[in-house]
């Protein structure tokens, strides 16, 4: 029989596409990957968590399975690899489920029973893994059967590969009595076996929504103790969600055996048989929008306090010096209590080595860890406890306590696992903070949130505020939100203190956000939002005194509108180089001029808004995770594109772009910028930009390399009929640059494609 199983599996389409090119889906994830493993190179065999060697924790949770309970509980106890501890939840099941559960508890000393109130399987399955001890983990469910040699297969798997997270294998599917069920369709190989042969990578986990990894899968101890509960909030999706953030932290592989390791019973009471009725596959549409803003938020630097005790000042120093060479941002202690971060604080770790209190003020959101030289010593209200043990080749085997929640204690071998690990586990608490805000979202205290971003002052900053604080509608109804993209130095801050004392009636909120970037800053400003709607106006524009009304009235109009741009009126200062600038070319400094007077949907993508007049549902902002960071002006670039990618973002969760020729502001661009040098590096941007979008498949893939080529011929044919020294001459000349570079490009990503990254993927 062995042998008829590797004839049938040595090679198949389904499973085996080690020939085919990589498709754009594939790319995209590879691309992440390659970039989180640059900057935080996390090897699990480095990272030492409290577990039990060489045990397997199953969890089994049921609600009403008492039909099929007494089969899958005897497959688990039937298996040939024994050292397992069986942990099985009572989700308040009201059949005879509790009586079944009764008599293996009495039979078979392996099993712990918890019985609960319903709480749905997501909470169920986090209150069994909460409760597990083991080095391995998997879950299976109360009509499902493994067969005897399952856990000995998966156990193999990772112990033949210490680097591996988790892996997963196929399936076979079986009917309400235990039959196979053929032809079904989901990946079957060889037609009519039944069987489910799931692809032999996770490329198009995270960005194709699709669950490649099914019902058969094992992980380490180390991944829950990084990813933590399943999503409460995840309900049919929990186990896709769960893998999804697996997979962008750790490494998950396919077994190297093809033939099917466990039975999946479908049936019409089962999750998946009530896909259309629970919305399970239309739901990971947008998923697949929440995990594309997880991505980007695993690839931004965090903000780093590190306290510590003077006899571990040279481990500081250390741990410092290999943040810097990652590119974090490391504050020091009382830099960091002077920072008003606000009342949602995100993206901040603070590290305490040895003091048995932190001696700063930490704003809620904040994620602290706590380094002690033992598990002696211990500071309550810790995310994370860490203990240098480890660090020693001769404590590295020593037995580590298990903390609630997934929080320690961890050992590692050295910093640089230490610090990845700490990232990749606070940036999923951050993430799952950022969630349940999202999803908790109730009545807002306002209707309107303005948030003005900068960081720097000037005249026309000091109006733009005025103006804000001079709006026709009822004070009570907005909040302004002033986010300093830095924080170093008072004067932003005293213009803040001095608008706020002569308009005492509006409420201005000042809060710092350190990192550098546009998209960052105005993320900040989302997560402390307090408006139904939020409305983002740039440092230079002036608005019209009944801008705020306008917006709320342009939402109030139609509660399909996720996104609204607002008209701006771009001020031309007299006396600059450029001298009169065409009304086609004043787009080049944000102008959008929106036709007619009443509020509308936008046909297509060519028409969606962008620069300093931008609107959103803030509900709907936080569901795709606000602004992307990879997009958008960091420093002195010229880049931008994200109001353009939220736009998308939102056509993708069903919610509508519209554009408010009512609301307007002036856009008062400083004089140093009507220059050719801008006009030439903001249209080859925004060219690289559209390239970008398309690539990262967020616009439609509707360029190739013809259209390219002939719009590359255009500009070159304009700029041979042109004068040197004309708006017209640096605009063509800078696009007929951008799409050769584009042209480029796209051979080195066609070639990556083709070649599979030259045989890597």
């Amino acid at each position: 029989m062995a042998n008829i199983f590797k004839k049938l599996f040595s090679r198949n389409p389904i499973n085996d596409d080690s020939d085919k090119p990589l498709n754009l889906y594939q790319y995209k994830f590879i691309r992440y990957k390659e970039e989180r493993d640059r900057i935080y190179p996390l090897d699990g065999r480095k990272v030492h968590v409290p577990m039990t060697k060489g045990l397997v924790s199953v969890i089994l949770p049921v609600y009403n399975g008492g039909a099929e309970l007494e089969a899958s509980i005897e497959s688990v106890l039937a298996q040939s690899y024994s050292n397992f501890e069986f942990i099985i939840v009572n989700d308040g099941s009201t059949d005879n489920t509790a009586d079944v559960l009764a008599h293996y508890e009495a039979l078979d000393a392996r099993i712990v029973v918890i019985h609960q109130e319903n709480r749905k399987l997501p909470r169920t399955l986090s209150r069994g893994f909460r409760n597990a001890s083991g080095e391995f983990y998997t879950w299976t469910s109360a009509d499902n059967i493994m067969p005897v040699d399952f856990l000995e297969k998966m156990v193999n798997e990772l112990k033949n590969d210490e680097s591996v997270d988790m892996v997963f294998g196929n399936m076979r599917l079986i009917d309400k009595r235990g039959r196979w069920y053929r032809r079904h369709g989901w990946y079957e190989y060889p037609l009519g076996s039944g069987n489910v042969i799931l692809p032999c990578h996770t490329y198009e986990l995270n960005t194709y929504a699709n669950n490649t990894i099914g019902a058969a899968f094992m992980y380490r101890a180390r991944c829950a103790k990084i990813a933590g509960d399943y999503s409460k909030f995840k309900h049919t999706l929990e186990d896709y969600d769960y893998w999804m953030r697996i997979n962008s932290l750790l490494k998950i592989k396919h077994t190297s055996f093809s033939e099917p390791v466990y039975y999946y019973r479908w049936h019409d009471n089962s999750l998946t048989a009530k896909d259309a009725e629970l919305g399970i596959t239309k739901n990971r549409y947008k998923l697949m929008v929440l995990d594309d803003f997880r991505r980007d938020f695993c690839l931004v630097p965090l903000i780093w306090c590190i306290d510590y005790n003077e006899n571990y000042e040279e481990f500081a120093e250390e741990i410092k010096a290999e943040l810097i060479k990652r590119g974090q941002m490391v504050i020091e202690k009382e830099e960091f209590k002077s920072i008003s971060f606000g009342e949602a604080t995100y993206g901040v770790v603070y590290v305490n080595i040895g003091k048995f209190k932190h001696s700063v003020v930490l704003p809620v959101g904040v994620k602290k860890v706590y380094i002690s030289e033992n598990c002696e010593s211990m500071v309550d209200g810790y995310d994370m406890y860490i203990t240098c043990e480890g660090f020693d080749e001769k404590t590295r085997d020593i037995q580590l306590p298990i903390l609630e929640r997934h929080k320690g204690w961890f050992s590692f071998d050295d910093i640089s696992a230490m610090l990845s690990f700490i990232d990749a586990k606070a940036k999923n608490d951050m993430l799952y903070d950022f969630e349940a805000i999202t999803e908790n979202m109730k009545e807002c205290s306002k209707q309107l949130s303005v948030v003005i971003c900068t960081n720097k002052y000037s005249e026309t900053l000091k109006e733009c505020l005025k103006a804000v604080c001079e709006q026709t509608v009822n004070t009570s109804l907005y909040e302004i939100i002033f986010v300093n993209n830095g924080y170093k130095g008072n004067e932003l801050k005293e213009l803040v203190s001095e608008i706020k004392s002569s308009y005492k009636t509006v409420d201005i909120n000042y809060i710092e956000a350190p990192l550098p970037g546009l998209s960052i800053a105005r993320n900040a400003g989302l997560w402390e939002a307090k408006g139904e709607f939020i409305l983002y106006i740039d440092d230079d524009s002036i608005a019209e005194p009944n801008l705020a009304e306008k917006t709320i009235e342009g939402f109030k109009s139609n509660d399909s509108f996720g996104v609204i741009g607002g008209q701006v009126q771009l001020e031309i200062p007299k006396g600059t180089e450029l001298g009169s600038i065409p009304v086609e070319f004043r787009s080049l400094w944000s102008e959008l001029e929106i036709m007619g007077d009443k509020v509308r949907a936008v046909k297509n993508y060519g028409e969606f808004p962008y620069g300093a007049n931008f609107a959103a549902r803030t509900k709907s902002l936080r569901q795709i995770g606000g602004f992307r960071s990879n997009y958008g002006r960091v420093g002195n670039n010229f880049a931008g594109g994200e109001e353009t990618l939220v736009s998308f973002m939102m056509k993708e969760i069903n919610m509508n772009v519209a554009l408010n020729p009512m609301a307007c502001v002036t856009h008062r661009v400083s004089a140093d910028r009507f220059n050719f040098e801008h006009i030439e590096k903001t249209a080859y941007a925004g060219i690289m930009t559209q390239y970008r979008l398309r690539r990262d498949l967020y616009a439609p893939n509707d360029w190739n390399d013809s259209n390219i080529q002939e719009r590359a011929k255009n500009a070159e044919s304009k700029l041979k009929k042109l004068e040197k020294g004309s708006v017209e001459y640096a605009y063509n000349n800078a696009v007929c640059r951008a799409y050769n570079e584009v042209l480029k490009l796209r051979a080195e990503d066609f070639e990556f494609l083709k070649t599979r990254g030259n045989g890597k993927y």
